[in-house]
């Protein structure tokens, strides 16, 4: 069997106490498996010492990248970074936070190697998170399955393996890469499930927020509308807009009715003008953020912004 070189790449915000330990693990689990390999550490503008221990740690492993973001960006900004310097003809995405164990990058690459699968999602076993992590989790799984018709388990995008072509042309914005999986099935490709271990966190402390969840979840709604009318816009708006009409059309009706049939007045009647009012701005300010959606999109696409700061190679 081929064995291809394998980029892993890894996020980092203050993970200082973990870095070293989770670099030695990694290098350990893939000289197991190739000598052809890379370490991507992005550091997303972390403010204690990481970036001084990846300098240090560079010295001592040589398929060791680190990548520093100017500020803190973000998850899907520091995946996108780390994917675009990517050399791997396979990625495996993992936390630097030794939250996941690097034993399991063999179990994630074998189907792709095999031509089972392009994408191979790891389902965390026994997740070592709080309550409150998991309920938003399994919140997060039922609205994949309903909205994206996502039927995985654990969607995440880590511990995760991606043929290098999977994420070619991708421009993942906001809280976007909790979509990246998602994203991939629509787009055809051949996703399965394999279980991976999951640790509680030694060092350190979550990054999680709860505004994460509902900026994710308002991603999720651009996703589903990409999924649905990114071609064919005119099929939801055409249909709101019908709808509007027809409803402003019996509303019309029934006023001129009143007023030619029985003679009534309609001049003290504001619940036709308040209905009418409310929709109008109601499907204003819809467009207006769908259209603000694509003009960011485009933005993204066309002049990507320059949020590295230095790479160490």
């Amino acid at each position: 069997m081929i064995k291809p070189k394998i980029s892993v790449v890894a996020p980092a915000y203050n993970e200082v106490g973990n870095l070293p330990e989770f670099i030695k693990k990694t290098a350990a689990a893939l000289k197991n498996i190739t000598l052809d390999f890379e370490i991507i550490i992005i550091d997303d503008g972390s403010t204690d010492d990481s970036w001084a221990v990846l300098e240090k740690l560079k010295n001592n492993y040589l398929q060791l990248k680190a990548i520093r973001l100017r500020r803190r960006c973000g998850q899907t900004a520091a995946l996108m970074a780390g994917f675009n310097q990517a050399k791997g003809e396979i990625v495996v995405v993992l936390d630097a936070d030794l939250q996941q164990d690097p034993k399991d990058i063999k179990k994630l690459i074998t189907p792709i190697l095999k031509g089972e699968a392009d994408v191979v999602s790891g389902r965390r076993q026994k997740r070592q998170h709080s309550f409150f992590i998991k309920l938003i989790a399994s919140v997060e799984r039922w609205l994949n399955r309903i909205f994206l018709g996502i039927k995985l388990y654990d969607t995440a995008v880590s511990p995760n393996a991606y043929k290098k072509e999977t994420l070619a042309d991708l421009n993942l914005y906001g809280e976007m890469h909790r979509f990246l999986v998602p994203i991939l099935s629509w787009r055809g490709y051949r996703i399965i499930e394999v279980p991976v271990s999951h640790f509680p966190r030694i060092s350190g402390k979550s990054k999680y927020r709860a505004t994460k969840a509902v900026g994710g979840f308002l991603d999720l709604l651009i996703v589903k509308f990409w999924q649905d009318y990114s071609s064919r816009p005119i099929r939801l708006f055409g249909s709101i807009g019908l709808l509007l009409i027809a409803l402003g059309s019996i509303l019309g009706i029934e006023e001129a009715i009143r007023k030619l049939v029985f003679h009534l007045s309609i001049y003290n009647r504001t619940l036709p003008l308040l209905a009418a009012f409310l929709a109008i701005v109601g499907i204003q300010f819809l467009i207006l953020g769908i259209l603000a959606d694509i003009m960011v999109r485009i933005y993204y696409q066309n002049k990507p912004e320059d949020i590295v700061e230095s790479i160490i190679e």
